[in-house]
């Protein structure tokens, strides 16, 4: 149901935070796994196109996690700072091999590489098998 919600109403008419806020709360609501969300900064609007593929790099990590490594508890801080936005993601999973996977380049990493690169952004993937995963991101938010 997540992958399928792409463009949810709450992203066009409340913004990414909110969105993401939402999509939290039913992954919690669904009982299934845990998930905890932090911001930090100020909860801002950014461009619509930032906001839409920034929900999508978050919905494929949400998916990757529930999909395939069968994780229990997941982590979402977003960071509002001035020129731009972090994101630290992580899950308790079954973890991988980060530079075999990028290798196979799997539809759901490389959605998210090409993501983050299309807005000039950056990204660092941390997991090992039977440790979980973290991903970090940086992406310029330049909201004018």
């Amino acid at each position: 149901r997540i992958s399928h919600n792409m463009m949810p109403g709450l992203l066009s008419k409340f913004g990414f935070f909110e969105a993401v806020e939402d999509l939290f709360e039913q992954i919690n609501n669904s009982g299934k796994i845990k998930a905890e969300m932090h911001i930090e900064g100020e909860k801002i609007r950014l461009k619509e196109n930032l906001e839409i593929m920034l929900y999508r790099i978050i919905q494929e990590m949400v998916n990757n996690s529930l999909k395939y490594a069968e994780a229990k508890n997941i982590s979402l801080i977003l960071g509002v700072l001035p020129e731009k936005l972090s994101i630290q993601f992580s899950d308790d999973g079954k973890g991988f091999d980060v530079e075999e996977k990028l290798n196979q380049k799997t539809a759901g990493l490389t959605n998210i590489m090409s993501r983050v690169n299309f807005l000039k952004g950056e990204i660092s993937i941390e997991s090992l098998p039977g440790k979980g995963t973290i991903i970090f991101l940086q992406v310029p938010i330049n909201n004018e």
